[in-house]
């Protein structure tokens, strides 16, 4: 049951209303059919029916030479047509419809005896007949369609289609009052979530609206600050601690010749993975949203990220035209493969798939694969499967931080999956192509 409701907000709440005064109206008309409309109808059928019976009663008891003009009388006055038993209309056939139906329960009811009331089309105009029993014989008494001139199925038909045209307008008006707000406040915590600063919310509305939409400004605001207090801190971080890093680095210049060189070697490297260390945390808490997109050859592009990497099997593709940021798109793609190529010592695949609407960048290694549960942890800053801190065994644990959150930036999805036969697949989906037909060309695969 759950699968068949709208997923949007707005659907359901359109569908809330629609159900809502549906049945209101449906018990609305209802009510004013069984309490107004058949009262009348069953007054109007029971008169007409003592209409028709006192008819053909009086026609039988008149003399013969007045039968003719008492018949014309009532055709002309009343629309009502008498004839005797043996002048049986032609063509006579069940018709539905519902004053009909009535008439003949109220005849049925005057006359002690079921009275099937027929149809037949005379001169193109519909007519309803009943055969009525008299002491002097049956009658037949007929009168046309426009005798009754009402029109229900027509009537119920336009009433239908107004209500539900009014009650759809008013409850889609209704529903976007109402998710208009939030559809907004959602798309500013996507520009949030991104790294970016969108424009404060409006602040009018419903009271429960304006303080959420309130709320939420703030909310920006303090986000955006802890943001930039972040880049400071991690900024004066580095500052203060390259400072003794250069120090040690002019000490280390200066021991003596007879120093033991491998300790010394041992030395430099760990102040060079200090080093870089600082970078990459730096770099996690910089500025990393939305930079401007270009129209690029992403073929070209991987060719310069690849470069002259041993262990990377890479085969060059025609033009693959996108619109990407492309200092975003390097640094993704270098991160993903420098991670790939230092937990697996076979080669590295990088795949280029292109079409006409967007595009995708592969990377395939044979290491040890990630475990499923671990696949979006790996993308928290710091987290590392190796447990130790060595950079030759797992890095910093910040490549794929800085990766997830560029791609977030810059609308591109980063998704890890295990392969067949061992290893990981790491997919860079980009952006979808403009719609003014100027987005991606075509690309062959090897």
């Amino acid at each position: 049951m759950r699968a068949l409701l709208p997923t949007s907000l707005f659907a359901r709440v359109l569908l809330t209303l629609v159900l809502t005064f549906g049945s209101f109206a449906l018990i609305t008309f209802i009510t004013v059919v069984y309490y107004a409309l058949l009262p009348v109808v069953q007054r109007s059928t029971a008169d007409l029916a003592a209409f028709m019976e006192l008819s053909a009663r009086t026609l039988v008891q008149l003399p013969a030479e007045m039968q003719h003009d008492y018949r014309l009388k009532l055709l002309n006055d009343y629309q009502l047509w008498l004839r005797p038993e043996d002048q049986v209309p032609p063509d006579l056939r069940y018709y539905f419809f519902p004053y009909v139906q009535r008439l003949s329960q109220a005849l049925s009811a005057r006359t002690g005896q079921e009275v099937q009331m027929q149809s037949d089309v005379i001169d193109g105009k519909r007519w309803f007949w009943a055969v009525l029993d008299t002491p002097q014989g049956r009658v037949w008494a007929g009168f046309p369609r426009d005798r009754i001139n009402t029109k229900p199925l027509e009537g119920v038909f336009i009433i239908s289609t107004l209500a539900l045209l009014l009650l759809v307008v008013t409850a889609s008006v209704l529903a976007r009052r109402i998710t208009s707000p939030l559809t907004r406040l959602a798309h500013a915590a996507e520009e949030v979530a991104k790294g970016r600063s969108p424009e404060p919310l409006p602040e009018s509305g419903p009271r429960e609206l304006a303080n959420l939409a309130r709320q939420f400004n703030e909310t920006s605001q303090q986000v955006r600050e802890l943001l930039a207090d972040r880049t400071v801190l991690l900024a004066g971080i580095s500052h203060d601690l390259r400072t003794p890093l250069t120090r040690l680095r002019l000490a280390l210049e200066m021991l003596p010749r007879q120093t033991d060189p491998v300790l010394k070697a041992r030395m430099e490297r760990d102040l060079e993975e200090m080093n870089a260390q600082i970078a990459q945390a730096v770099e996690l808490g910089s500025t990393l949203g939305a930079g401007e997109r270009q129209r690029l050859d992403i073929g070209k592009l991987v060719d310069e990220v690849v470069g002259a990497r041993p262990r990377i099997v890479w085969q060059p593709v025609r033009s693959c035209i996108q619109h990407v940021n492309a200092l975003a798109l390097r640094r993704i793609l270098g991160n993903l493969i420098e991670n790939a190529l230092r937990y697996s010592q076979a080669p590295v695949e990088v795949r280029l798939d292109c079409d006409h609407r967007a595009a995708v960048i592969v990377v395939l290694d044979r290491g040890a694969g990630i475990p499923e549960p671990d696949r979006e942890a790996v993308f928290r800053p710091f987290y590392r499967l190796e447990g130790s801190r060595n950079r030759r065994t797992g890095g910093s644990g910040l490549g794929l931080a800085v990766a997830r959150q560029l791609a977030v930036a810059n609308d591109m999805e980063i998704h890890l999956n295990s392969r067949v036969g061992g290893g990981t697949i790491a997919s860079v989906r980009l952006p979808p192509a403009p719609e003014d037909g100027g987005g991606a060309g075509t690309a062959d695969t090897p």
